[in-house]
């Protein structure tokens, strides 16, 4: 092996701190908007998490491409027995990219329920330009959520998806 690091080694080891505090105000930020939407009477739901893929049509057997979210068991059964396709039809991001990792809490939204179910996720956007193509080719981005054994919880398609492969202005 050569001398110099891998800047995405480096990242990954994240030896300044960087990530975990951007993690943690992810974490945070979450909080606050469930608090938020619970005073103004919603019903809200908070998931993590646990690891999330940018996925291209090229990287399957299958044409399922996109933001795989993978949630502990726990929380996966309450985004289960909550979200309904058909009901959250609106979504929302706040965050942030830092050093090509997108720091995101995406809100799904029911409006006409007044519920909300707000996800924390971490992804490399350094390796999504085959998401990218995807999303740009299908004019539509997906977000699938699954549990640890591939099972899929839900999938919402996101017709407006520049917020969650750029910078969110939120």
């Amino acid at each position: 092996m050569t001398g110099g690091s891998d800047p995405r080694t480096e990242r990954l080891r994240d030896p300044r701190g960087i990530h975990s505090e951007a993690w943690k105000r992810t974490l945070a930020e979450m909080e606050t908007i469930a608090t938020e939407r619970r005073a103004d009477g919603w019903e809200t739901l908070t998931v993590m998490a646990a690891h999330t893929d940018t996925v291209s049509r090229d990287m399957n057997d299958h044409d399922e491409f996109g933001l795989f979210h993978i949630v502990p068991d726990e929380q996966g059964a309450a985004f289960a027995e909550t979200f309904d396709e058909e009901a959250f039809t609106e979504y929302l991001v706040y965050g942030t990219e830092i050093e090509a990792y997108m720091y995101a809490v995406t809100e799904f939204l029911d409006p006409g329920g007044e519920r909300s179910i707000l996800l924390a996720s971490r992804y490399d956007m350094g390796r999504a330009a085959g998401m990218v193509a995807s999303a740009e080719e299908a004019g539509v981005l997906y977000s699938h959520v699954r549990t640890v054994d591939g099972t899929t919880l839900g999938t919402f398609a996101h017709e407006e998806y520049e917020p969650l492969i750029t910078k969110p202005s939120a």
